[in-house]
């Protein structure tokens, strides 16, 4: 067989086991039949156990069409746009689901899926990928679907006029061809594994090609707009003519924000609006007290961190950095700070949910005698500290300051925690300070985070950590096609991460939202809230 052959039928069994994993989780597969299912294609009943993630809801139920939902994000404003390469918060993701498609879709595991494109193949070393585009398929303007709108879609991204938010993650292409209708190949200036997952992200979604007016949002999404107001609303109903055979369900999605988190909240409770994103921690018992709505939790890999410079005293001393890591209580940060609703973390950016998590690694214990023995080594001992916080460094980054500075004073560490004002934070603190309070939210890839904010060169490497043999193994990890071969080498670059690196991750931190008991069919996806803004393809409205 070969090689070539040999990577697609991978691929094709890494699609195969998404869709048994999603069969499964929506209850139209019990756990016998999945784990009998993933036998017969070579998976042992051990490794079928580490596959799933969360349960199966209770009973598989039956979408119904009509109806029109009221839905509100947090953050909005005059810069709301249509245009996808622009696309920067949760109320542009969730137009961009009403009216666009990618060429793939991310799913809750993290896989790409077929979207626009039915299928796709690299070549053996991952620099070139062919996708297939669906036939049929038609622009809520009329026009068909072809490979000059994909080729199109992308490359926009790399033009500097567009300003596109990202043009990071297609950078690596050197080249579209279309070599049919609907064919599009990509060669690549180096190897790339996750290409596919690239294309599944917000921003890449595919519009007629030559498109540069973006106000009637020309897309083959499952709405189509009838009004568009930035910092307003959007209006969206039905495209008749959608691709995906029965969907969408809904008739209407009027979608706009609510900045407020209370005001938010009381517009749910009032029956206003039917779904909600981002819910604060501590509204949860509000919401579990109130008839008639609910809040969805998904497991997720955003996390408020500590960040220590490694080019700078007092941490550029790996032992003080370890002395803090070793004081993270992360089950008491977890349970006091988030009311459970996380995991826990170990010190590296990658979380559980990511196919690429390193679960050989031992998590961190919360130990103050080892504390005080690395605190000892660093000759720091009684020595002042000052960390850096603020209200907008990451959910619940103050009171993570605040429990670290309590455990640091039975040690015999002084210290002290500065609340820095919200504007300036990023451009003043972050990056600046020795020690400071830091958040992330999830990517689609362990190797788009790592590269982001860990390589030696990253714009994002908050921590100024070096560390030659971490950028080798993220290129190898680029490089390779072998599942089991790639999560080896995340494994030793996570391994590193927690060893010497600049962070304390203490937990990850679930994705809350809240909805009413009407509407059903939400599917989490753990890149954002909102299951990553996919629901208006998938909910639909009960009674």
């Amino acid at each position: 067989m070969s090689d070539n052959k040999k990577i697609a039928r991978a691929l094709e069994q890494q699609r195969d086991i998404a869709s048994l994993k999603e069969l499964y989780q929506s209850a139209a597969m019990d756990r016998r039949a999945f784990v009998s299912r993933l036998a017969a294609l070579g998976i042992s009943a051990s490794v079928a156990g580490t596959i799933i993630v969360g349960s199966p809801v209770a009973v598989a139920e039956t979408p119904k069409r009509g109806g029109r939902i009221r839905a509100a994000a947090g953050a909005h404003g005059p810069d709301d746009t249509l245009d996808p390469a622009r696309f920067n918060s949760v109320i542009n993701y969730g137009r961009g689901e009403q009216f666009y498609n990618g060429l793939t879709r991310i799913d809750g595991s993290l896989v790409a899926r077929p979207d626009l494109a039915e299928s796709w193949e690299p070549n053996g070393n991952a620099t070139e990928w062919v996708f297939r585009l669906r036939k049929g398929v038609e622009f809520h303007t009329g026009k068909s679907l072809d490979a000059e709108d994909a080729l199109y879609s992308i490359q926009r991204h790399l033009d500097k006029e567009v300003g596109s938010g990202a043009k990071a993650f297609v950078e690596n292409v050197a080249e579209g061809i279309v070599e049919n209708k609907h064919t599009v190949r990509f060669k690549l200036k180096g190897p790339d594994a996750d290409f596919p997952v690239i294309l599944g992200t917000y921003q890449m979604k595919i519009v007629p090609a030559g498109t540069t007016d973006f106000s009637t949002a020309p897309g083959t999404g499952p709405f189509k707009l009838k009004e568009f107001k930035p910092g307003v609303r959007s209006l969206a109903h039905r495209f008749e003519n959608y691709w995906e055979e029965g969907r969408p369900y809904l008739d209407e999605i009027e979608w706009f924000g609510i900045s407020d988190h209370s005001a938010r909240v009381n517009a749910l409770l009032a029956g206003d609006i039917s779904m909600m994103s981002g819910l604060d921690p501590k509204a949860i018992a509000r919401i579990d007290r109130s008839a008639g709505v609910r809040v969805v939790n998904t497991k997720a890999g955003q996390y408020t961190n500590f960040a220590m410079m490694t080019d700078r005293p007092p941490t550029d001393n790996n032992e003080l950095r370890l002395a803090i890591k070793h004081l993270q209580n992360r089950e008491r940060i977890l349970k006091l700070i988030y009311k459970g609703n996380g995991m826990l973390g170990n010190d590296q950016p990658i979380s559980p949910v990511d196919p690429m998590y390193c679960d050989e690694m031992p998590i961190r214990a919360f130990d103050p005698d080892k504390a005080k023995h690395h605190l000892k080594k660093a000759g720091m001992e009684g020595a002042t500290i000052k960390v850096h916080t603020s209200e907008v460094a990451g959910t619940g980054a103050i009171e993570q300051a605040l429990l670290l500075q309590r455990e640091a004073s039975k040690i015999g560490l002084n210290m002290k925690v500065q609340r820095d004002p919200g504007d300036g934070y990023w451009s003043a603190t972050w990056g600046k300070k020795p020690i400071f309070m830091s958040g992330w939210n999830m990517r689609p890839t362990a190797n788009i985070m790592l590269t982001l904010a860990f390589t030696s060169d990253a714009a994002w490497n908050e921590a100024r950590w070096k560390n030659t043999r971490f950028d080798e193994l993220l290129t190898l990890g680029r490089a390779s096609l072998d599942p089991l071969q790639r999560k080896n080498i995340y494994c030793e670059a996570q391994t590193l991460i927690q060893e010497t690196g600049g962070v304390a991750i203490p937990c990850f931190i679930d994705y809350l939202d809240a909805m009413s008991d009407k509407v059903k069919g939400f599917q989490p996806v753990p890149l954002g809230p909102l299951g990553a803004s996919q629901w208006p393809r998938s909910i639909w409205l009960e009674g």
